[in-house]
This record gives structure tokens, C-alpha cells and sequence, in this order.
């Protein structure tokens, strides 16, 4: 079968399902991966190919812009969420899901003008996919695959807020006839000749990569797989052939939001690096030269450097020092590391830190709020007490009870002859 995958742009985003787009491509199934022209070079680093749609897409940019749009101020102001929630649901679900609704379903396109949403329904009415695998983020996807017939899934790589929007327990606090959401949409699906459905927001069923214990709603079709990590490719530096002299602790704020968390927006960098200064153990930092502008001294024993594969360093680690997403904690978990997560402001670290010290496979600081010698405290725990690497090891346990991409081509399968439109 031909299968299409449709990319919100953003590393973060398309890491997560390489693995499953690699397990269709080897039980022989045709796969594609859409995404706007700047993922065009991940995409195809990967080893796939790759579909260009759309425009470049500043999401700094984008999220400002749908911060104004008064069409999703009503579903921000309908969510019952106390504006402390430690969940953090209110901003994830209004900066970040909403973002991403708002570029496929613009309140306005000028007579004339290409969107994403109008490439991928010409690509995929072209190309006449079978199964369109979307991002959550992706909301072009499934237009595109009901203009084609194909049958069509979100993959969720995090946690599914915009899932848990849509349950029945949230959708009560809108009037029938009355769902902002539905109402946000209905320009873009008309002009593709497609009603408003719950399956144009959700899709038919929806792939799970995040651990079951951390499902937001049961009330939500999940099929469960594996996350296999994957964080790109590189040569193998020669410090890493062997194993480490001493232990080796990874520092990282991963591949998409760490030019976002400078000193100067409250995330104090510098306290991370001196928490090795003095210690036995080798720091690996992977920071960038403009995060490194901000930091005060590096520690002797600190090893910077601007980028390297998690797959390839965390191999090599005794523990893993972060900023809490999903998507560092599933490939720490997947190599068995014991993680100090630190979380930064307004993202969904404080849930994934609570669900990490609940399993004992880490500990968490406050959001934003330590200083070096509290990390050092922190840290030291973490490397010589026990129960940390065995709550480790009841991570990956669960992962390997959960069935891998592999495992799930014959379910897919079996999915897309039951939901894709008869043709011919």
C-alpha cells in the first residue's frame, strides 16, 4: 500500500516516526513524507522521501500570530482549567495546538493564494495514498486524505492535549450547535468540498508512541507502539569508541526548543554547567554558541559541543540532565538512563517530570528555580543511588511489552482495508 505522512515542520516532530515510516518501507509498502520546505533535508536524511508543501514557517512567529486570533480565544476561554493547572493544558493547548490549527485553517486566504492544505490535497489526489499518517499538529492531513479516500491517523509523539480537548468531559462546556473549533474549520473543509467532522479534527484512530500510563482520555481509539528512538545522523566522534573514563552525564535541551531557553528568558544555563565544577564526572553538554555567549565559565571537566545524536551518546551515559519533553524522556527511557529533569516554563516538562519520580526513574527540580549546588545534590543521587537505575529499567520494560513498529505493519494493514474509500 502507499502510505503518506504529513509533518508539522520541526525536527522534534518527524524524529519520532522515522522508525515506523522505515518499518513500512521494509515489509515493502510505498512511503512519503510531506512537511514544508525546510524539513525537506531531515526528511531525506533519514533516507525517505520527501513532499514539499506550503511555505517556510516561522513558528515564534506563527504562535504570535495565533495568539491574536480572536476565532480560538473562545476555545481557550471554554477550557475548565484553573490557570495554575500544574498540568500546564491552558498554554500547551492554546500556544501550541492552536498554533498549528491556525496555519491550516487560516481565518483568511486572499483570492488566489496556495496554502499547505491546497499541496498536500493536490499531492495526495495525485499520488492516491492508502493511509495518511498525520502529525497532531498536521491538520491538513486529514482533508487530504478524504479528498483521496484514503484511510487516515494521527501519530502522537507527546501527549494528546488536543485528544483530551475533544473528550466528551471538555466538549460538555460548549452549546450543541456551538464548537468554536468545528466553526474554525468549516471555511477550509468547505473549499475542499468536505463537511466538519469529529474524524476531520481526530482522525479515525490515532497512534500512541507515549506510555499508556500517560493517556490524558479514554475516550480516544489508541493503538499502542513502541517509541524506537531515532535523533538523526552523524559520524561517531572518537571520544565515544570506547566506554567513558568516568561517569559520563548528558546535558541537553534538545533539538527544537533549546534556542528558546536562554538565561535571559529565566532558564539559568550556567548553574547546569557548574553543577559538574569539582565533581568526578564528565559533563557533555550540548549546547550551541549563542546559548554558550550567556553561560559565565565552563567547568574543566564540561565537554561542549553544538549537536550530537542522543542515540549516539546516551549509550555511553550514567544519567541524563533536561528540560523535560516527551521526546528526550522516551529516548532516555528507551537506553535505560536515570533522568534530572529540570523543567522550563510553559511546556509540558512538570507532567513528564511528575510521571518520571512517580516511576523512580529520576528526580525533578522546580520550573526554573535552582542554583548549582542544589543540581550538584541532585546529580550526585542520582549517579550512586540504585533505585534510580532500576526505575530506569521499569521504563524500558513497559516499552518492550508495548508492540514495536515492526510489530504494528499487520495492524495498519488490517486498519486501512477497513477505513480507506472503495476505488474503481
Amino acid at each position: 500500500m502507499r502510505v503518506l505522512f504529513s509533518i508539522f515542520p520541526g525536527a522534534a516532530h518527524l524524529y519520532p516516526v522515522v522508525p515506523l515510516a522505515r518499518a513500512l518501507l521494509g515489509a515493502g509498502h510505498e512511503v512519503r513524507v510531506a512537511s514544508h520546505p525546510e524539513m525537506t533535508d531531515a526528511i531525506t536524511a533519514a533516507g525517505l522521501m520527501a513532499v514539499v508543501v506550503g511555505a517556510p514557517v516561522d513558528v515564534p512567529t506563527l504562535v504570535q500570530a495565533s495568539a491574536a486570533d480572536a476565532r480560538l480565544d473562545r476555545v481557550a476561554d471554554m477550557l475548565d482549567i484553573a490557570p495554575g493547572d500544574p498540568g500546564n493544558r491552558r498554554n500547551v493547548i492554546r500556544y501550541y495546538m492552536l498554533a498549528g490549527f491556525s496555519l491550516y485553517h487560516p481565518a483568511q486566504v486572499p483570492a488566489g493564494e496556495r496554502t499547505a492544505t491546497d499541496d498536500l490535497v493536490d499531492f495526495a489526489r495525485a499520488w492516491q495514498p492508502d493511509l495518511v499518517l498525520w502529525d497532531p499538529l498536521s491538520f491538513a492531513a486529514p482533508i487530504a486524505a478524504r479528498a483521496a479516500g484514503a484511510a487516515h491517523a494521527r501519530v502522537l509523539w507527546g501527549l494528546d492535549y488536543f485528544g483530551w480537548m475533544r473528550s466528551s468531559a471538555n466538549r460538555r462546556l460548549w452549546q450543541p450547535g456551538s464548537d468554536p473549533l468545528a466553526e474554525a474549520a468549516q471555511p477550509t473543509l468547505e473549499r475542499h468540498g468536505q463537511d466538519v467532522t469529529e474524524e476531520a479534527l481526530l482522525g479515525q484512530w490515532s497512534i500512541d508512541l507515549m506510555p499508556a500510563r500517560m493517556r490524558l482520555t479514554d475516550e480516544v481509539r489508541y493503538l499502542p507502539v513502541r517509541r524506537v528512538p531515532y535523533t538523526g545522523a552523524a559520524p561517531v566522534p572518537d571520544w565515544l569508541y570506547g566506554p567513558a573514563e568516568r561517569p559520563r552525564v548528558c546535558l541537553t535541551l534538545g533539538v527544537s526548543t533549546r534556542k528558546m531557553f536562554a538565561e535571559e528568558a529565566g532558564f539559568p544555563l550556567s548553574e547546569l554547567l557548574e553543577m559538574a565544577d569539582g565533581q568526578d564526572l564528565e559533563l557533555v553538554a550540548t549546547l550551541d554558541r549563542d546559548q554558550l555567549a550567556s553561560v559565565r565559565r565552563i567547568p574543566d571537566n564540561v565537554r561542549t559541543i553544538d549537536y550530537l545524536p542522543l542515540d549516539l551518546l546516551l549509550p555511553t551515559t550514567s544519567a541524563i540532565v533536561h528540560h523535560g519533553s516527551v521526546g528526550t524522556f522516551g529516548v532516555a527511557a528507551a537506553h535505560r538512563v536515570p533522568q534530572l529533569i529540570t523543567p522550563v516554563e510553559g511546556g509540558d516538562g512538570v507532567v513528564v517530570a511528575r510521571y518520571l519520580e512517580e516511576r523512580g526513574a529520576g528526580l525533578a527540580t522546580e520550573t526554573g528555580e535552582f542554583t548549582a549546588q542544589e543540581l550538584q545534590k541532585l546529580l550526585t543521587r542520582l549517579l550512586q543511588e540504585p533505585s534510580f537505575r532500576a526505575g530506569a529499567d521499569a521504563l524500558y520494560a513497559d516499552a518492550l511489552a508495548t508492540p514495536s513498529p515492526n510489530d504494528v505493519v499487520p495492524a495498519l494493514e488490517e486498519l486501512t482495508a477497513l477505513h480507506r474509500r472503495r476505488r474503481g
